[in-house]
């Protein structure tokens, strides 16, 4: 089975996913903080990299719940964020994906 093919299968089944810890300790975060937060962010109410990257994650029809643990409180605060305001639909997600590609 492919990576690309679980998420799919997991929605055709009607199986919770639940996806732990999207940053990868922080890594993903690393990775992209230095760079600015697209204009359009705030189109899906993000302050943030943390609140961008976990609103892609919780938008996917096929995921249940995410969990991003942290042991930092301000982190914590920022992870928050993105229990507010709109979700990514599929082609703001798309456009999520290119815009992290190219940097």
């Amino acid at each position: 089975m492919s990576r690309g093919s679980l998420l799919p299968l997991a929605a055709d089944r009607g199986l919770a996913v639940i996806i732990n810890r999207p940053f990868r300790q922080g890594e993903l975060v690393d990775a992209v903080k230095r760079h600015k937060l697209p204009p359009w962010a705030s189109e899906i109410d993000c302050a943030n990299w943390a609140q961008f990257l976990l609103k892609f994650v919780v938008s996917h029809p096929a995921v249940t719940s995410v969990i991003p643990a942290t042991s930092r409180v301000d982190h914590m605060r920022e992870n928050m964020g993105a229990l507010h305001g709109r979700l990514p639909d599929q082609t703001m997600r798309e456009r999520m994906i290119r815009f992290v590609e190219a940097l």
